[in-house]
């Protein structure tokens, strides 16, 4: 730069008016805040600074968490506030989430009563995708998770009528990131589009799966009892054995879909929600909550997920993006609910004459014979389930 143009300096006067008191002061005691110029004094009164980014912020725009001051983008990057109480409450541990809504720790519904509640007031997801043909023959609205690898990109695009996020109980490896895919719940042949679709992406991506991944599946349960829910305990216990046949040993050990615990003579005897929720709980050794992370959802039959999504998971199956297995597993289940509703239906005579014949007898009766074609298939390929006679 010549030296002729030499930066030019703005002169201040010596003193200027404050914007709030409108009083004249020394120039060189006043405070200039977002581009305003206040006295001492007032910018005292009038301002705080943010414990999270330190910028000052106006009173009338301050936020107070923990007897501390933020800025609103700094508050709710770190805060909620408490449902119930409206209390600012720690993002980082301290927030319990019940059907998306953000409580303190003395706030937080964890009764019985609090989640029949939520469940009476349930409805399927806005998202929900009701089939008028059913050449898939799946009428119960159903979601699916598929848990796999994908080659590291971008931005991602995913399919029609499914999400992503992210799922830090995948193993990611070299080039490839985990991810959960969840579809949109559908029936019928709006459910088999779905599967399409995804199938199309994943085949266009270069998706692929390991042993950390597995393939979860939502049944809609709303319209479901408590006894007819206890139900499809009975017959997936009934089944279950068979339906670990299935998978590979790493999947038939996995802390993440856990052998279904209770017995089916007590199940047998369950009549209403409140007896559903505390045995189910008790035997998965945790609390009753419609919280999103209790443990009690790591089960091959997460009845959890009832007084969370409003939905029956079945989380024992193996990762996959092959689309037969994925709408023969969904028949499966379908057909075990199936079963269920049925035999709730029972006499005790009826009932009893069913249950003491080995799961091997009512194979093609409950499964049908493709489907049991394509079960013995796949027990055979690794090396068949026990049968618990």
């Amino acid at each position: 730069m010549p030296v002729e143009e030499r930066e030019r300096v703005v002169e201040l006067p010596e003193q200027s008016e404050c914007c709030d008191c409108g009083d004249c002061v020394d120039t060189i005691d006043t405070v200039v805040t977002n581009g305003d110029r206040y006295c001492e004094p007032c910018h005292s009164d009038n301002f705080y600074s943010c414990n999270g980014c330190s910028e000052s912020v106006h009173n009338d725009r301050v936020y107070y968490a923990h007897q501390e001051t933020y800025c609103e983008d700094c508050y709710f990057e770190y805060f909620e506030n408490c449902y119930d109480c409206g209390e600012p409450v720690d993002r980082d541990g301290d927030v319990y989430w019940r059907n998306d809504n953000p409580f303190c720790s003395d706030c937080v519904p964890n009764d019985i009563d609090d989640m029949l509640y939520n469940l009476d007031d349930r409805e399927p997801p806005a998202c929900s995708r009701k089939a008028e043909s059913f050449k898939f023959p799946v009428r119960r609205l159903v979601g699916v998770e598929v848990e796999c690898l994908i080659p590291h990109i971008d931005a991602l695009d995913t399919p029609s009528f499914w999400t992503s996020t992210s799922d830090g109980s995948i193993n990611s490896e070299e080039g490839y990131d985990g991810i959960e895919m969840v579809s949109y719940p559908a029936s019928g042949d709006l459910l088999l589009e779905s599967i399409d679709n995804l199938m199309s992406w994943s085949n266009d991506i270069g998706a692929v799966v390991n042993r950390s991944c597995g393939l979860h599946v939502h049944f809609n349960s709303l319209d479901l009892t408590a006894r007819q829910v206890a139900h499809v305990g009975i017959v997936y216990r009934y089944f279950e054995e068979i339906l670990k046949g299935m998978m590979p040993n790493s999947r038939q050990s996995s802390n993440w879909c856990k052998d279904f615990p209770i017995p089916k003579k007590q199940l047998r005897h369950i009549t209403d929600e409140s007896e559903l929720i505390e045995m189910y709980y008790d035997y998965m050794e945790s609390s009753p909550s419609a919280d999103k992370y209790n443990d009690a959802r790591y089960c091959g039959l997460n009845i959890h997920s009832r007084y969370y999504h409003g939905s029956l998971e079945f989380r024992l199956h193996s990762g996959t993006i092959n689309k037969t297995k994925i709408l023969n597993w969904i028949q499966i289940l379908n057909r075990i609910i199936d079963m269920a509703i049925d035999l709730e239906r029972y006499t005790g005579d009826e009932y009893d004459k069913w249950i003491k014949k080995p799961p091997i007898t009512h194979m093609v009766s409950t499964f049908g014979v493709e489907l049991c074609d394509y079960i013995n298939k796949r027990t055979s390929k690794f090396k068949g389930g026990r049968v618990n006679e």
